[in-house]
C-alpha cells in the first residue's frame, strides 16, 4: 500500500458506499480486511468501520479488534462498541463528556409524575421537560422549537448552533454517523436519544457529508475535568468463584495503601455510580467484555482515572486471535500457531502444527473452551461447535511441560514469578470433572532469582499490551521459552503468589497508582479563573475542603484518636421525611454520587434514602476539632437543604411521627447488599427505616489492647441508654420506653440471632476466638439462608460494640443522636475516657454474668436514668438494695468519676456537659417531660406541642447549641 493512504474505510460488501475518490483514503470490504496482508496491515492508519453490524464477534467487531492489533486507529473501537451497548453506560458516557442528558430512567419518572398529576404526555418517545408554573415544578410536552434532531458525521453537524453539542456527543461515542435527539430545557439542550446510523440508512446527502468529513478529519471537543482526591476503588466480589484475589489479599492491600497515605475502598458490582467518587480503580473481579467489570473500567477511563487494567488491556487480552497477531508482529516466540475458520480440515491444521495440537476460542478464559486435539475424531467433536460461536479459532502446537511459568508484570517490570504446576494426571493447571474443580500446585519464585530469559520475554510480551498489570503464561520448550498468552487481571493471592516477595508486591502496586494519581491538594476559591468564577453556581465555598487531612503512615495506638458518625433524617418545612439525600450529596460533590469527602468532613447516605450520615472523615485526637468538623458538616448540609430543597436535618434517635411502611431503600450504591437485607428482614419497620444513631469509633491498638477494649465495652454499653436516649416517640405518640430506638433494635435482626446476640457483646479472649465464636457462628447461620452471600461481612454484626477488623477499630453503636454535635462529642468523650479507665481496671473488677448485663441494658432502654440495675461489677455495694440493685445514676456517676481521672483541659468541659445529663436525665426524658402536660388533651394540641419541641431541636442542631429544655 502507498504511504499516502492514511485512512481505510471498511464496509461489509464491495460497492455499498459507491465510488470514493479521495486522496489518502481507500475503501475495502470486511472480508479483504480480515484476511490481512500488506495492503490492509500498515500501522498508523485510521480505520473507519462502516460494517453493517458491530455486535460481539461479528465481522464488524473483528474489524475494530484487529485494527487495534495491527497498530491502527479504529472508529469505533471495541471499547466504544461494548460501552455503547449498555444504555446506562451510554448516558453516563455522555454526561462525563459534558453533555446534558435525560436518561430513560429519568424520562420514565417524569412521565409517571405527569400522569399522577393528571397530565397524559404520551408514550415517552420524547420526554417531558421540567418548567416552573406558579412557583411549582411541573412537566409538559416540549414544543416543536424545543426539539432538535441531529445527524452527527465524524463529529460534524450542519445544524446551526449545534457544533459544540455534536462534537461532545462524538467525543463520548465516536461512531462515524450518529443520530442524536435533544430537548431544550432551562436554556440547555439535553440529549435523550443517541444511536449509530448504519450505512444502509445513509442517504445521498449524509453520504456526501461523510465523504467531506473523511477529507476534513473528525472533530473533537475539549472537556474540563474537576480536581479529584487521592483514593482508589477496588472492584471486588467475595462471592465470585473466579475472583482475582481473596478477601484476605484485599485486606492486606488496604493496610499497605493506608500505610502509604492513600485510601483503598472496596466497591461491588452494583456500585458503578461510585466509581467517580475515587481517583483510581483496581479490578479484582473477573474481567471480559460481557462481564460487569467492563462497565467499571469504561467509566473509569471516561473519567480520566488510572485503572488496572485499562479497557484496551481487557480488549487485547480477552481475544487470543488479537494476541496472536500482536505477538507475531513483534516477532516474539510462540508455539506454532494457526488461525482458521470454517472449511479448514483436521489434516490442514495437523500438517501446519503437528499432533497433538490445542484449539482455543478467541474469548475463552480460565482454561475454558481450550481442547487438546490428537485425532480427527477429537477435531470433529470439538471444533464445529467452536466455529458456531466464533468465525475464527486459534490452534497452537502442544508443548508438554510439568508446569507453566507465570510472570506477573506491572508497569513493564516483574511483580512476582510463580510456577503453576499441572494438575496430577492432567495436561492443564486446572481440571474440571463434573462439579469438582482441581488446581495444580503454586510455587512462588523470588523475582530476582527467576530465569532471566523467561522474565525478559514476559516483560516484552506485556509491553505490547500496555503499562498495567498482566499475567504472562510461558512454557520452556526445546528452543527456549515461548509465550502462551497474556492475561489481564491476573491472580494475586496472599499465601500463594506473594510467598517469596511479600509486601514489596503490594508496595509496587501502590507506587503504580501514586505515579498516576493527582497530587494532594486543597483548592482555594481564589485559584479559580475569572471564567470559572463567572460560571460558578455559588456552591464553591460549600464544596471547598474543610481543614487539612493528615497523612498517617503507622497504625494508631489504642484510644489515640476518635471518629464519630452522626445520622439524621432529612425533613421538609413541616418536619415530614423527604427523599432529598441524593440531591444534597450531588450538590455538595458537584456530581451524582453516594458520598462526598470535604476535607475532614465526610457526608454519605444510609440504607434508606431519607437518612444522611455526617462524620469526621479521618479519626482525630482533638475533641474540639471533631466538634468543629461535625458542626461544619451540619452547617453546609443545612445551607444546601434550605436554599435548594426547602428542607432541613432533624436530630433525635427516631423521627417522632414517621411511618416507615412507605419508605424507600437507597439505590445509588450497595444495591445488592440492601436488597439482600430487604429480602431477609422487614426493613420497613422502625428498627431499620427510622433509627438514627451515633457510632463512636476507636482504634484497637495491639491485639491484647483490643481484647481488653471489647471486654470493657461489654461492661459499659448496658448503661449508655441511660445517658444517650433521645427517642421518646414513635408514630406521633409517647412510648413506654425511654429509648424507643433500641427497643426496635433489640428485635430488628432477630431472624438471625447469631448476628445480634442480646446486643451486649460476649466476653472475648483473643481475636481468633472472636472470629470463630462471634463472626464464625454468624456466618454459619447466614449460610443456611438462601442467596445471602452479599451480606456475609463483619458489618452484619449488630451488637452494641463490634470490631471493625478491616480498619483496626472498635465501634460503639448503642447511642442515640443528640440535638447538636457538641452533645454528641461530649458523650463520645465520656465513652472513650470511661472505656480507657475500665481497660486498666479490668483485672480488679468483679466478673459480670452475661444475663445480668443483658437485664441491665433492657432496664435502661425501658426506664432511662430512672432504671435500677444489677451492675455486679461496679464497686458500689453500699448503695445496693436487698435485691442487689442500685440506681443507674449511681453507676453513671461512678463511671463519670473514672472518666475525669487525669482528663485534659480540652475534654473537661465535655465531661461537665455529661455531668448535667446524669443530673437532669436524658434528652428523651426531657422531651417527654415537656410533652406530658399535653397528654390526654386534644390530639391537635399534643401534635402542635411536639412539633414546636422538634422545631427547637432542629434549630439547636443548626446552631450547635444544647437544648434549653435539658435543664430543670
Amino acid at each position: 500500500m502507498s504511504d499516502k493512504i492514511s485512512t481505510l474505510v471498511v464496509i461489509s460488501k464491495e460497492g455499498e458506499l459507491g465510488k470514493v475518490d479521495l486522496p489518502g483514503i481507500r475503501v475495502v470490504d470486511a472480508e479483504t480486511y480480515l484476511e490481512g496482508g500488506p495492503a490492509v496491515s500498515g500501522t498508523g492508519m485510521s480505520v473507519v468501520n462502516l460494517c453493517r453490524s458491530w455486535r460481539y464477534l461479528s465481522r464488524g467487531y473483528y474489524v475494530s479488534l484487529l485494527a487495534e492489533a495491527r497498530g491502527q486507529e479504529p472508529m469505533p473501537t471495541v471499547h466504544d462498541i461494548e460501552g455503547f451497548l449498555d444504555p446506562r453506560s451510554r448516558f453516563r458516557g455522555l454526561h462525563e463528556a459534558g453533555v446534558d442528558v435525560i436518561d430513560p430512567d429519568e424520562a420514565r419518572a417524569r412521565l409517571k409524575a405527569s400522569k399522577a398529576a393528571g397530565r397524559d404526555l404520551g408514550d415517552g418517545e420524547i420526554p417531558p421537560i421540567r418548567v416552573w408554573e406558579q412557583a411549582d415544578i411541573v412537566f409538559r410536552a416540549p414544543m416543536s422549537t424545543e426539539i432538535v434532531d441531529l445527524v452527527v458525521v465524524l463529529g460534524h453537524t450542519d445544524t446551526p448552533g449545534m457544533s459544540r453539542l455534536a462534537a461532545r456527543v462524538f467525543r463520548a461515542w465516536p461512531f462515524p454517523v450518529l443520530d442524536v435527539r435533544a430537548v431544550r430545557e432551562n436554556q440547555k439542550w439535553r440529549v435523550f436519544a443517541v444511536q449509530p446510523r448504519r450505512l444502509a440508512r445513509v442517504d445521498g446527502g449524509v453520504r456526501d457529508r461523510l465523504l467531506a468529513a473523511l477529507k476534513e478529519g473528525p472533530r473533537n471537543a475539549t472537556i474540563d475535568t474537576a480536581p479529584k482526591k487521592r483514593s482508589v476503588a477496588v472492584l471486588f466480589d467475595p462471592t465470585d468463584p473466579y475472583r482475582a484475589s481473596t478477601p484476605e489479599t484485599i485486606e492486606r492491600l488496604e493496610r499497605v495503601f493506608r500505610r502509604r497515605g492513600l485510601r483503598l475502598e472496596t466497591i461491588g458490582v452494583d456500585d458503578l455510580d461510585r466509581v467517580g467518587e475515587h481517583d483510581g480503580l483496581f479490578i479484582r473481579s473477573v474481567t471480559g467484555l460481557d462481564k460487569p467489570a467492563w462497565r467499571f473500567v469504561v467509566r473509569a477511563d471516561a473519567l480520566g482515572m488510572p485503572v488496572i487494567d485499562h479497557p484496551q488491556d481487557t480488549v487485547r487480552c480477552s481475544n487470543k486471535v488479537y494476541l496472536y497477531e500482536l505477538l507475531k508482529r513483534a516477532n516474539l516466540p510462540m508455539p506454532k500457531s494457526k488461525v482458521f475458520g470454517t472449511g479448514t480440515t483436521f489434516a490442514e491444521v495437523a500438517d501446519a502444527l503437528g499432533t497433538p495440537f490445542v484449539v482455543k476460542l478467541p474469548d475463552g478464559s480460565f482454561s475454558a473452551a481450550v481442547h487438546r486435539i490428537a485425532s480427527p475424531e477429537d477435531y470433529a467433536h470439538h471444533v464445529p461447535g467452536m466455529l458456531k460461536r466464533s468465525p475464527l479459532v486459534l490452534a497452537q502446537s502442544f508443548v508438554k511441560s510439568e508446569f507453566d511459568w507465570r510472570v506477573t508484570v506491572l508497569d513493564g517490570r516483574p511483580l512476582f514469578v510463580c510456577r503453576y504446576h499441572m494438575v496430577p494426571g492432567h495436561w492443564q493447571i486446572r481440571s474440571i470433572a463434573g462439579a469438582q474443580v482441581r488446581y495444580g500446585r503454586v510455587e512462588s519464585i523470588p523475582r530476582d532469582k527467576a530465569p532471566s530469559d523467561v522474565v525478559k520475554l514476559a516483560c516484552k510480551a506485556a509491553s505490547l499490551i500496555g503499562e498495567g498489570l498482566y499475567g504472562v503464561d510461558l512454557k520452556v520448550g526445546p528452543d527456549g521459552p515461548v509465550v502462551i498468552e497474556v492475561n489481564d487481571n491476573p491472580n494475586l493471592d496472599t499465601g500463594y503468589d506473594d510467598v517469596e516477595d511479600g509486601d514489596s508486591i503490594y508496595d509496587d502496586i501502590v507506587t503504580w497508582f501514586e505515579k498516576r494519581l493527582p497530587p494532594e491538594r486543597a483548592p482555594k476559591e481564589t485559584s479559580m479563573s475569572p471564567k470559572q468564577k463567572a460560571s460558578d453556581d455559588g456552591m464553591a465555598p460549600l464544596r471547598a475542603p474543610f481543614g487539612r487531612v493528615p497523612v498517617r503512615h503507622t497504625p494508631y495506638a489504642a484510644f489515640e484518636v476518635m471518629g464519630l458518625e452522626l445520622e439524621y433524617p432529612v425533613v421538609d418545612r413541616d418536619l415530614n421525611c423527604v427523599s432529598e439525600v441524593e440531591d444534597l450529596i450531588s450538590d455538595l460533590a458537584g456530581r451524582p454520587t453516594s458520598d462526598v469527602d470535604l476535607g475532614l468532613i465526610g457526608i454519605s447516605n444510609e440504607i434508606m434514602d431519607h437518612v444522611l450520615e455526617i462524620k469526621n472523615a479521618v479519626p482525630l485526637a482533638s475533641a474540639e476539632r471533631i466538634e468543629e468538623v461535625l458542626a461544619e458538616g451540619v452547617r453546609r448540609a443545612g445551607i444546601v437543604l434550605a436554599g435548594r430543597h426547602g428542607a432541613r436535618l432533624l436530630p433525635g434517635g427516631m423521627h417522632p411521627w414517621f411511618r416507615p411502611k412507605n419508605t424507600r431503600l437507597w439505590t445509588r450504591s450497595n444495591r445488592t447488599i440492601y436488597q439482600t437485607y430487604e429480602r431477609l428482614f422487614d426493613l420497613r419497620t422502625h428498627g431499620w427505616a427510622n433509627v438514627q444513631a451515633v457510632h463512636v469509633n476507636l482504634p484497637c491498638g495491639r491485639e491484647e489492647e483490643a481484647v481488653a477494649m471489647m471486654n470493657a465495652a461489654r461492661l459499659l454499653v448496658p448503661y449508655l441508654p441511660a445517658l444517650a436516649a433521645s427517642s421518646p416517640m414513635a408514630e406521633g405518640e409517647l412510648t413506654d420506653a425511654v429509648d424507643t430506638r433500641l427497643t426496635w433494635i433489640l428485635e430488628h435482626q432477630i431472624k438471625l440471632p447469631e448476628s445480634c446476640g442480646d446486643l451486649v457483646p460476649e466476653p472475648v479472649t483473643s481475636l481468633k476466638q472472636y472470629k470463630k465464636d462471634v463472626l464464625g457462628r454468624m456466618y454459619t447461620a447466614l449460610d443456611r439462608l438462601p442467596d445471602a452471600d452479599a451480606i456475609r461481612h463483619e458489618f452484619l454484626n449488630a451488637r452494641a460494640a463490634v470490631f471493625k477488623l478491616s480498619r483496626d477499630s472498635m465501634e460503639i453503636r448503642v447511642l442515640d443522636v443528640q440535638e447538636c454535635p457538641k452533645m454528641d462529642v461530649a458523650i463520645g468523650v465520656f465513652v472513650k475516657r470511661a472505656l480507657k479507665r475500665l481497660v486498666g481496671m479490668l483485672p480488679k473488677l468483679t466478673s459480670a454474668p452475661q444475663e445480668a448485663l443483658v437485664a441491665d441494658l433492657r432496664a435502661t432502654v425501658r426506664s432511662g436514668s430512672r432504671a435500677r440495675v444489677l451492675a455486679p461489677w461496679v464497686p458500689l455495694d453500699a448503695q445496693r438494695d436487698a435485691d442487689g440493685t442500685l440506681p443507674v445514676k449511681a453507676v453513671l456517676t461512678w463511671l463519670l468519676e473514672q472518666a475525669f481521672v487525669r482528663v485534659g483541659a480540652e475534654e473537661r468541659p465535655y465531661l461537665d456537659l455529661v455531668a448535667g445529663i446524669v443530673r437532669d436525665g436524658t434528652l428523651s426524658e426531657r422531651i417527654a417531660a415537656a410533652l406530658l402536660p399535653h397528654v390526654g388533651g386534644p390530639d391537635e394540641a399534643f401534635t402542635e406541642a411536639a412539633r414546636q419541641v422538634y422545631i427547637q431541636l432542629a434549630d439547636c442542631l443548626v446552631e450547635n447549641r444544647p437544648w434549653a429544655g435539658r435543664s430543670s
